[in-house]
């Protein structure tokens, strides 16, 4: 299939060699772009980190040189990306916001600065509860991408509500009779109205899962409906 690969760069790349090794024809046409914010802001003090993406660890890696603190990661990935940058000591929670406030309550008794985007996909404050300091800290932005919609195509994958919802304003005439495959129902969510044939969701939240829904037999969750 020739599928829309919607995920920022440059995981996108690491998505679209994915597909080819499965038999797939990728475009990378992200429809999000992330802007570091610049390091005008004082920064809270903490004992701990926690990342929710790959893309907050890459811009906090170039704002602060600390390696030796605990990190706290939403999912394999973004732990990999902490290690890959100097952190040794990590944990993943290998899931999503609500597994990674699981990990943090159940392993982090200090105050924890989560530097992220300017808009988080999920209160992880809200998520943790009482009994440990949460300290959101904005390093980056993530903004709408001018793009084209690519065509021809058979599917998108979307990696996020994010991208969801941009896809949904902008490219909503590019879903009819198409496949969507989405990493979590939270990400599925603006795309059910759009009239895809098939809305798809991955039984995890990981890319392993996401890919599985292009399987023929559809691994994972049951077909979303549309």
């Amino acid at each position: 299939m020739r599928l829309w690969i919607t995920r920022t760069r440059p995981a996108a790349r690491e998505t679209a060699d994915r597909l080819v090794a499965l038999g797939h024809d990728p475009v990378i046409a992200p429809l999000l772009a992330v802007r570091a914010l610049p390091a005008d802001s004082p920064v809270p003090d903490h004992a701990a980190l926690a990342f929710t993406s790959r893309n907050a660890v890459a811009v906090w890696a170039g704002l602060n040189p600390e390696r030796a603190l605990p990190v706290f990661c939403v999912g394999d990935a973004t732990a990999d990306a902490a290690r890959v940058v100097g952190f040794s000591d990590v944990r993943s929670a290998s899931g999503d916001a609500r597994a990674l406030a699981a990990l943090i309550r159940h392993a982090a008794t200090c105050p924890v600065l989560v530097p992220g985007p300017t808009r988080p996909a999920a209160d992880l404050a809200a998520l943790v509860g009482p009994g440990v300091s949460i300290m959101p800290h904005a390093v980056y932005e993530t903004v709408e991408a001018d793009i084209a919609a690519p065509d021809p195509i058979d599917g998108i994958l979307f990696h996020s509500a994010r991208a969801a919802s941009a896809f949904a304003r902008r490219h909503a005439a590019s879903a009819r009779g198409r496949l969507a495959c989405a990493l979590s129902d939270a990400v599925a969510e603006p795309l059910m109205a759009l009239g895809f044939s098939e809305v798809r969701i991955a039984a995890r939240p990981d890319e392993d899962a996401l890919l599985d829904t292009l399987r023929p037999e559809t691994l994972g969750k049951p077909p979303g409906p549309v």
